[in-house]
């Protein structure tokens, strides 16, 4: 009788380690299976407590209308704004830096413009060329500020879902206010900036304050928007966050996005400016969607509540 040899096994034979690929599919795999985890953990969460259900129904209808793409033609919109108002900032430096017998780059830090653009514009306010800035500036703003006041009462339109009829319109009264609302806004700025280098009290409890008017302001605009049939207090969570992320946004602009700007200036040169002026605009156009989306959200769940 034959009998069959047994396999023996090598305990010590190196195995073959798994590809790169192999690798990839499991960390997919991996990430994939956290994921839904998570999103099974929100989805219970969501059903316990109606905050949560709050902030999801808000990012339901931020994707239903397109606030990513609304926000885009609103930064597209400001950042044209910005270009009669260099103009105007042109000749208003070259105008405050004679009568203070100062320089134009000083003016520029005095009234808090951003380290951003103060370089640019206050080179500009050397030339001799102030009152054509002027003359050719101020009726370009008002054309600007008024087609930013129709991307915004349309944005809000479709967010609001109110009829087309019914909404306000881009009158030069509207346009008016609007652009006085957005002065005050640079001029509150400037008011900060002024106490928090005067001392580090004067600086943290400007810091603690400022999103009150901007809040305030930002509440103001609102209720001139399109806003269905929601009273002033319906707008007062959206003007809340607005007033908390424009401050938010300000001290990122300030200690990330404009430093990075000017490290990068050598490297990329006005390419690099441009680019983060374009983000810092982008973000300050979502966060003003956002803004609009809370509230409707809210006043939505009120109403099928009630």
């Amino acid at each position: 009788m034959m009998v069959e040899p047994m396999h023996q096994e090598h305990p010590d034979e190196p195995t073959t380690p798994p590809s790169r690929r192999a690798r990839m599919r499991a960390r997919i795999a991996a990430v994939r299976e956290r994921a839904e985890r998570a999103s099974e953990r929100a989805q219970a969460e969501r059903q316990r407590h109606g905050s949560v259900d709050a902030v999801f129904d808000m990012v339901d209808h931020d994707s239903e209308v397109g606030g990513g793409i609304m926000a885009g033609a609103l930064a597209y919109r400001l950042f044209i704004w910005l270009l009669p108002l260099t103009f105007v900032a042109i000749a208003g430096l070259g105008f405050a830096s004679d009568a203070a017998s100062s320089s134009p780059e000083s003016a520029a830090k005095s009234m808090g413009l951003a380290r951003l653009v103060s370089s640019s514009v206050a080179s500009a306010a050397n030339s001799s060329a102030r009152w054509y800035a002027l003359f050719i500036g101020v009726p370009i703003l008002l054309w600007t500020t008024r087609s930013l006041l129709r991307t915004l009462i349309v944005a809000y339109r479709l967010i609001w879902t109110d009829a087309r009829g019914a909404v306000p319109k881009p009158t030069l009264g509207a346009t008016l206010q609007l652009l006085l609302v957005l002065i005050g806004y640079f001029a509150i700025s400037a008011l900060a900036g002024a106490a928090r280098g005067a001392s580090f009290g004067e600086g943290l409890l400007a810091t603690l304050l400022i999103p009150v008017p901007y809040a305030a302001l930002w509440l103001l605009v609102s209720g001139r928007l399109p806003h269905r049939d929601a009273t002033w207090r319906d707008l007062v969570p959206g003007a809340i966050v607005f007033g908390l992320g424009i401050e938010v946004l300000h001290v990122v602009t300030a200690y990330v996005i404009a430093p990075q700007a000017h490290s990068k200036q050598g490297t990329y040169g006005s390419l690099g400016l441009a680019a983060a002026l374009l983000l810092g605009l982008f973000l300050i156009s979502r966060l003003v969607i956002a803004t609009a989306v809370v509230n409707a959200t809210l006043v939505s769940r009120r109403s099928r509540s009630n």
